[in-house]
Protein backbone atom coordinates (compact mmCIF):
# COMPACT_ATOMS: atom_id res chain seq x y z
CA UNK A 1 0.00 0.00 0.00
CA UNK A 2 1.17 3.51 -0.73
CA UNK A 3 1.68 5.74 2.32
CA UNK A 4 -1.11 8.22 3.00
CA UNK A 5 -0.37 11.81 2.03
CA UNK A 6 -0.66 14.30 4.92
CA UNK A 7 -3.02 17.21 4.55
CA UNK A 8 -1.80 20.61 3.40
CA UNK A 9 -2.27 23.11 6.22
CA UNK A 10 -1.04 26.33 4.69
CA UNK A 11 1.51 28.08 2.53
CA UNK A 12 5.25 28.15 3.03
CA UNK A 13 5.06 31.88 3.71
CA UNK A 14 2.97 31.11 6.82
CA UNK A 15 6.07 29.69 8.53
CA UNK A 16 7.53 33.14 9.28
CA UNK A 17 4.58 34.25 11.42
CA UNK A 18 4.71 30.98 13.35
CA UNK A 19 8.39 31.47 14.14
CA UNK A 20 7.78 35.04 15.28
CA UNK A 21 4.83 34.04 17.46
CA UNK A 22 6.73 31.25 19.20
CA UNK A 23 9.75 33.42 19.97
CA UNK A 24 7.48 36.19 21.26
CA UNK A 25 5.94 33.78 23.77
CA UNK A 26 2.70 32.91 21.97
CA UNK A 27 1.22 29.66 20.73
CA UNK A 28 1.46 29.66 16.94
CA UNK A 29 -1.21 29.27 14.26
CA UNK A 30 0.24 25.82 13.59
CA UNK A 31 -0.37 24.96 17.24
CA UNK A 32 3.28 25.05 18.28
CA UNK A 33 3.88 26.23 21.87
CA UNK A 34 6.24 29.11 22.66
CA UNK A 35 9.94 28.28 22.92
CA UNK A 36 13.14 30.23 23.49
CA UNK A 37 15.15 28.93 20.56
CA UNK A 38 14.23 27.62 17.11
CA UNK A 39 16.20 26.00 14.31
CA UNK A 40 14.60 26.41 10.86
CA UNK A 41 15.97 23.58 8.70
CA UNK A 42 15.55 23.85 4.92
CA UNK A 43 16.38 20.83 2.77
CA UNK A 44 16.42 22.10 -0.80
CA UNK A 45 14.41 19.86 -3.14
CA UNK A 46 12.77 17.56 -0.58
CA UNK A 47 9.10 17.56 -1.55
CA UNK A 48 6.59 15.59 0.50
CA UNK A 49 5.91 13.18 -2.35
CA UNK A 50 9.63 12.65 -2.92
CA UNK A 51 10.07 11.90 0.78
CA UNK A 52 7.15 9.49 1.11
CA UNK A 53 7.96 7.71 -2.13
CA UNK A 54 11.37 6.85 -0.62
CA UNK A 55 10.20 6.33 2.96
CA UNK A 56 12.45 3.31 3.50
CA UNK A 57 15.47 5.58 3.20
CA UNK A 58 14.19 8.27 5.59
CA UNK A 59 12.55 6.44 8.47
CA UNK A 60 13.08 9.21 11.05
CA UNK A 61 11.73 11.96 8.84
CA UNK A 62 8.73 9.94 7.65
CA UNK A 63 7.87 8.85 11.19
CA UNK A 64 8.03 12.46 12.41
CA UNK A 65 5.96 13.64 9.44
CA UNK A 66 3.25 11.07 10.12
CA UNK A 67 3.26 11.61 13.88
CA UNK A 68 3.32 15.39 14.26
CA UNK A 69 4.02 16.88 10.85
CA UNK A 70 1.96 18.11 7.93
CA UNK A 71 2.55 19.66 4.52
CA UNK A 72 2.60 23.15 3.07
CA UNK A 73 2.22 24.58 -0.42
CA UNK A 74 5.43 26.10 -1.74
CA UNK A 75 3.71 28.78 -3.79
CA UNK A 76 4.37 29.44 -7.47
CA UNK A 77 6.68 29.09 -9.21
CA UNK A 78 7.94 26.08 -7.23
CA UNK A 79 11.54 27.17 -7.39
CA UNK A 80 14.26 27.99 -4.87
CA UNK A 81 14.51 31.74 -5.32
CA UNK A 82 10.75 32.24 -5.02
CA UNK A 83 10.02 29.77 -2.22
CA UNK A 84 12.94 30.75 0.00
CA UNK A 85 12.00 34.41 -0.34
CA UNK A 86 8.44 33.50 0.70
CA UNK A 87 9.75 31.46 3.62
CA UNK A 88 11.98 34.20 5.00
CA UNK A 89 9.72 37.21 4.35
CA UNK A 90 6.35 35.66 5.17
CA UNK A 91 4.98 36.98 1.86
CA UNK A 92 3.87 35.38 -1.43
CA UNK A 93 5.83 35.91 -4.63
CA UNK A 94 3.64 38.73 -5.88
CA UNK A 95 4.50 40.78 -2.81
CA UNK A 96 8.23 40.09 -2.43
CA UNK A 97 8.74 40.22 -6.20
CA UNK A 98 11.04 37.25 -6.76
CA UNK A 99 8.69 35.68 -9.27
CA UNK A 100 10.78 32.90 -10.77
CA UNK A 101 14.22 31.53 -11.40
CA UNK A 102 14.74 34.40 -13.82
CA UNK A 103 12.44 37.27 -14.79
CA UNK A 104 12.53 40.53 -16.68
CA UNK A 105 14.11 43.50 -14.95
CA UNK A 106 11.87 46.18 -16.51
CA UNK A 107 14.15 49.17 -15.92
CA UNK A 108 17.03 47.79 -17.98
CA UNK A 109 15.00 45.45 -20.16
CA UNK A 110 17.31 42.56 -19.31
CA UNK A 111 16.65 39.21 -17.66
CA UNK A 112 17.60 38.99 -13.98
CA UNK A 113 18.66 35.56 -12.72
CA UNK A 114 18.04 35.51 -8.98
CA UNK A 115 20.87 33.06 -8.29
CA UNK A 116 23.50 35.11 -10.15
CA UNK A 117 24.82 38.67 -9.63
CA UNK A 118 22.07 41.22 -10.16
CA UNK A 119 22.38 43.74 -13.03
CA UNK A 120 24.24 46.96 -12.34
CA UNK A 121 22.05 49.44 -10.51
CA UNK A 122 19.72 46.80 -9.03
CA UNK A 123 20.21 46.32 -5.30
CA UNK A 124 18.83 43.32 -3.41
CA UNK A 125 17.09 45.67 -0.96
CA UNK A 126 15.30 47.46 -3.78
CA UNK A 127 14.49 44.33 -5.79
CA UNK A 128 13.11 42.43 -2.77
CA UNK A 129 11.73 45.20 -0.50
CA UNK A 130 9.98 43.14 2.18
CA UNK A 131 11.62 42.86 5.60
CA UNK A 132 12.87 39.38 6.43
CA UNK A 133 11.96 37.49 9.59
CA UNK A 134 15.61 37.96 10.57
CA UNK A 135 15.38 41.74 10.33
CA UNK A 136 12.17 41.73 12.34
CA UNK A 137 13.66 39.61 15.12
CA UNK A 138 16.84 41.69 15.20
CA UNK A 139 14.81 44.85 15.82
CA UNK A 140 13.23 43.04 18.79
CA UNK A 141 16.60 42.12 20.24
CA UNK A 142 16.39 38.41 19.37
CA UNK A 143 19.65 37.05 17.88
CA UNK A 144 19.55 35.40 14.46
CA UNK A 145 22.06 33.20 12.63
CA UNK A 146 21.98 31.74 9.12
CA UNK A 147 24.15 28.78 8.17
CA UNK A 148 24.95 27.82 4.60
CA UNK A 149 27.75 27.04 2.19
CA UNK A 150 30.59 29.57 2.21
CA UNK A 151 30.00 30.51 -1.43
CA UNK A 152 26.59 31.95 -0.55
CA UNK A 153 28.02 34.55 1.83
CA UNK A 154 27.44 38.09 0.57
CA UNK A 155 25.72 37.18 -2.71
CA UNK A 156 22.88 39.31 -4.02
CA UNK A 157 20.45 36.44 -3.43
CA UNK A 158 21.60 36.05 0.18
CA UNK A 159 21.23 39.79 0.74
CA UNK A 160 17.74 39.69 -0.74
CA UNK A 161 16.34 36.87 1.42
CA UNK A 162 18.61 36.49 4.49
CA UNK A 163 19.48 40.05 5.41
CA UNK A 164 19.32 40.91 9.07
CA UNK A 165 21.14 37.77 10.22
CA UNK A 166 24.73 36.89 10.91
CA UNK A 167 26.02 34.42 8.30
CA UNK A 168 28.12 31.39 9.31
CA UNK A 169 29.72 29.28 6.55
CA UNK A 170 29.47 25.49 6.64
CA UNK A 171 29.85 22.82 3.97
CA UNK A 172 29.15 19.82 6.21
CA UNK A 173 26.02 18.67 8.01
CA UNK A 174 27.96 18.05 11.21
CA UNK A 175 29.29 21.60 11.13
CA UNK A 176 25.73 22.88 10.71
CA UNK A 177 24.83 21.16 13.98
CA UNK A 178 27.90 22.43 15.78
CA UNK A 179 27.24 26.03 14.70
CA UNK A 180 23.61 25.79 15.79
CA UNK A 181 24.58 24.31 19.16
CA UNK A 182 27.19 27.01 19.78
CA UNK A 183 24.70 29.72 18.83
CA UNK A 184 22.03 28.34 21.15
CA UNK A 185 24.51 27.97 24.01
CA UNK A 186 25.58 31.61 23.69
CA UNK A 187 22.09 33.14 23.72
CA UNK A 188 18.98 32.99 25.88
CA UNK A 189 16.79 33.01 22.77
CA UNK A 190 17.29 33.03 19.04
CA UNK A 191 16.53 31.73 15.56
CA UNK A 192 19.02 29.64 13.59
CA UNK A 193 18.41 29.02 9.87
CA UNK A 194 20.11 25.88 8.50
CA UNK A 195 20.12 25.48 4.70
CA UNK A 196 21.26 22.31 2.90
CA UNK A 197 21.34 22.22 -0.96
CA UNK A 198 23.00 18.89 -1.79
CA UNK A 199 19.85 16.81 -2.29
CA UNK A 200 18.59 19.33 -4.83
CA UNK A 201 21.90 19.28 -6.71
CA UNK A 202 21.90 15.49 -6.92
CA UNK A 203 18.28 15.53 -8.03
CA UNK A 204 19.17 17.89 -10.86
CA UNK A 205 22.24 15.97 -11.97
CA UNK A 206 21.23 12.35 -11.29
CA UNK A 207 17.48 12.34 -10.80
CA UNK A 208 15.12 11.74 -7.90
CA UNK A 209 15.52 8.17 -6.67
CA UNK A 210 19.00 7.72 -8.15
CA UNK A 211 21.55 5.90 -6.01
CA UNK A 212 23.32 9.17 -5.25
CA UNK A 213 20.08 10.93 -4.34
CA UNK A 214 19.01 8.07 -2.06
CA UNK A 215 22.39 8.02 -0.32
CA UNK A 216 22.06 11.73 0.39
CA UNK A 217 18.51 11.31 1.70
CA UNK A 218 19.76 8.65 4.10
CA UNK A 219 22.55 10.97 5.28
CA UNK A 220 20.04 13.77 5.88
CA UNK A 221 17.75 11.44 7.79
CA UNK A 222 20.59 10.34 10.07
CA UNK A 223 21.71 13.95 10.56
CA UNK A 224 18.23 15.06 11.60
CA UNK A 225 18.24 12.38 14.28
CA UNK A 226 21.64 13.57 15.54
CA UNK A 227 20.59 17.23 15.51
CA UNK A 228 17.33 16.48 17.33
CA UNK A 229 19.24 14.69 20.08
CA UNK A 230 21.14 17.91 20.86
CA UNK A 231 18.00 20.02 21.39
CA UNK A 232 17.14 20.98 24.97
CA UNK A 233 13.71 21.29 26.58
CA UNK A 234 13.14 24.90 25.49
CA UNK A 235 14.52 24.39 21.96
CA UNK A 236 12.55 23.41 18.88
CA UNK A 237 13.26 22.81 15.23
CA UNK A 238 11.11 22.66 12.15
CA UNK A 239 12.21 21.05 8.89
CA UNK A 240 10.78 22.10 5.56
CA UNK A 241 11.75 22.44 1.89
CA UNK A 242 11.38 24.91 -0.93
CA UNK A 243 9.95 22.54 -3.56
CA UNK A 244 9.80 18.96 -4.75
CA UNK A 245 11.14 17.58 -8.00
CA UNK A 246 10.23 15.42 -10.99
CA UNK A 247 12.68 13.47 -13.14
CA UNK A 248 12.57 14.06 -16.89
CA UNK A 249 14.00 12.29 -19.91
CA UNK A 250 15.22 13.50 -23.28
CA UNK A 251 11.82 12.60 -24.79
CA UNK A 252 10.17 15.08 -22.39
CA UNK A 253 11.98 18.06 -23.94
CA UNK A 254 10.06 20.54 -26.06
CA UNK A 255 12.53 22.83 -27.82
CA UNK A 256 11.58 26.10 -29.49
CA UNK A 257 13.83 26.19 -32.54
CA UNK A 258 15.55 29.43 -33.47
CA UNK A 259 13.95 29.09 -36.91
CA UNK A 260 10.40 28.78 -35.53
CA UNK A 261 8.29 31.86 -36.49
CA UNK A 262 7.17 32.11 -32.84
CA UNK A 263 10.77 32.81 -31.78
CA UNK A 264 10.72 36.06 -33.73
CA UNK A 265 7.81 37.26 -31.59
CA UNK A 266 9.71 36.69 -28.34
CA UNK A 267 11.87 39.38 -26.79
CA UNK A 268 12.93 37.32 -23.74
CA UNK A 269 12.57 33.63 -22.87
CA UNK A 270 12.99 33.47 -19.08
CA UNK A 271 11.94 31.46 -16.03
CA UNK A 272 13.00 27.80 -16.18
CA UNK A 273 12.02 24.75 -18.24
CA UNK A 274 8.97 23.85 -16.12
CA UNK A 275 7.78 27.44 -15.57
CA UNK A 276 8.57 29.66 -18.52
CA UNK A 277 8.08 33.43 -18.60
CA UNK A 278 7.72 34.69 -22.19
CA UNK A 279 7.96 38.40 -23.01
CA UNK A 280 6.78 39.46 -26.45
CA UNK A 281 8.55 41.88 -28.73
CA UNK A 282 7.11 45.40 -29.04
CA UNK A 283 4.40 45.55 -31.68
CA UNK A 284 3.41 41.88 -31.38
CA UNK A 285 -0.33 41.56 -30.78
CA UNK A 286 -1.05 40.26 -27.26
CA UNK A 287 -3.89 37.89 -28.11
CA UNK A 288 -2.19 36.53 -31.22
CA UNK A 289 0.98 35.93 -29.21
CA UNK A 290 -0.95 33.98 -26.58
CA UNK A 291 -2.57 31.80 -29.23
CA UNK A 292 0.75 31.05 -30.95
CA UNK A 293 2.33 30.06 -27.64
CA UNK A 294 -0.66 27.84 -26.80
CA UNK A 295 -0.35 26.14 -30.20
CA UNK A 296 3.35 25.47 -29.56
CA UNK A 297 2.68 24.08 -26.07
CA UNK A 298 -0.02 21.85 -27.56
CA UNK A 299 -1.60 20.69 -24.29
CA UNK A 300 1.70 19.80 -22.63
CA UNK A 301 1.23 22.52 -20.04
CA UNK A 302 -1.06 25.30 -18.88
CA UNK A 303 -0.64 28.58 -20.74
CA UNK A 304 -1.62 31.65 -18.72
CA UNK A 305 -1.51 35.34 -19.59
CA UNK A 306 -0.11 37.87 -17.14
CA UNK A 307 -3.56 39.35 -16.57
CA UNK A 308 -5.05 35.92 -15.86
CA UNK A 309 -2.21 35.00 -13.49
CA UNK A 310 -2.78 38.19 -11.53
CA UNK A 311 -6.58 37.76 -11.49
CA UNK A 312 -6.27 34.14 -10.32
CA UNK A 313 -3.70 35.16 -7.69
CA UNK A 314 -1.35 32.43 -8.87
CA UNK A 315 1.49 34.39 -7.28
CA UNK A 316 -0.64 35.78 -4.45
CA UNK A 317 -1.55 39.45 -4.43
CA UNK A 318 0.77 41.14 -6.93
CA UNK A 319 2.32 44.47 -6.00
CA UNK A 320 1.83 46.79 -9.01
CA UNK A 321 5.55 47.57 -8.87
CA UNK A 322 6.28 43.90 -9.64
CA UNK A 323 3.65 43.29 -12.30
CA UNK A 324 5.92 43.78 -15.33
CA UNK A 325 8.36 41.20 -13.98
CA UNK A 326 5.78 38.54 -14.87
CA UNK A 327 5.88 37.22 -18.42
CA UNK A 328 3.27 38.32 -20.93
CA UNK A 329 2.60 34.58 -21.07
CA UNK A 330 3.58 31.93 -18.50
CA UNK A 331 3.82 28.21 -19.23
CA UNK A 332 3.30 25.79 -16.32
CA UNK A 333 4.51 22.42 -17.57
CA UNK A 334 2.27 19.36 -17.14
CA UNK A 335 3.40 15.81 -16.33
CA UNK A 336 7.18 15.70 -16.88
CA UNK A 337 7.40 18.04 -19.86
CA UNK A 338 10.11 20.70 -20.02
CA UNK A 339 10.32 23.66 -22.40
CA UNK A 340 13.58 24.98 -23.84
CA UNK A 341 14.64 27.80 -26.12
CA UNK A 342 17.27 26.68 -28.64
CA UNK A 343 18.62 30.23 -28.87
CA UNK A 344 19.39 30.63 -25.17
CA UNK A 345 19.39 27.22 -23.40
CA UNK A 346 22.72 26.08 -21.99
CA UNK A 347 24.18 22.61 -22.37
CA UNK A 348 24.00 22.23 -18.57
CA UNK A 349 20.28 23.01 -18.57
CA UNK A 350 19.62 20.36 -21.22
CA UNK A 351 21.44 17.79 -19.07
CA UNK A 352 19.35 18.35 -15.92
CA UNK A 353 17.41 15.24 -14.96
CA UNK A 354 15.49 16.50 -11.92
CA UNK A 355 13.41 19.62 -12.58
CA UNK A 356 10.82 21.78 -10.82
CA UNK A 357 9.00 25.09 -11.08
CA UNK A 358 5.52 24.04 -12.17
CA UNK A 359 2.25 23.58 -10.30
CA UNK A 360 2.07 19.80 -9.83
CA UNK A 361 1.64 18.38 -6.33
CA UNK A 362 5.03 16.68 -6.56
CA UNK A 363 6.71 20.06 -7.05
CA UNK A 364 4.58 22.26 -4.79
CA UNK A 365 3.78 20.16 -1.70
CA UNK A 366 6.57 20.28 0.90
CA UNK A 367 6.89 18.83 4.40
CA UNK A 368 6.69 20.75 7.66
CA UNK A 369 8.19 18.51 10.35
CA UNK A 370 8.39 19.77 13.96
CA UNK A 371 11.26 18.46 16.08
CA UNK A 372 12.60 18.91 19.60
CA UNK A 373 10.12 20.68 21.87
CA UNK A 374 7.65 20.73 18.97
CA UNK A 375 7.98 17.05 18.12
CA UNK A 376 5.72 14.33 19.39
Amino acid sequence: MLPARPSVRGQIFNVADNLLSALRGDTTAFGFPPVRKIALIVIDGLGTHNLLDHSGHARRLVAALKTSGFSLHSGLPSTTSTALASLTTGQPAGVHGMLGYSVLEPRSGTVLNHLKPFPEGVTPEQWQPCPTVFETLATEGIPVLTVGEARFDGTDFTRAILRGAEFAPSNRLGTHTALMRDFFDRHDSGLCYLYWPTLDRLGHSRGVGSAEWVDELEAIDAWVGELSATLLADEAAVLTADHGMVSVTESDRVVLLASDPLRADIDHFAGEPRCVHLYRNPGVDEEAFFERVATWVDGRGEVVSRDEAVARRLFGEVDPAHRRRIGDVIIFAADTWVFYDEATASAMSYQMVGQHGSSTDIETIVPCIPLGAWGS
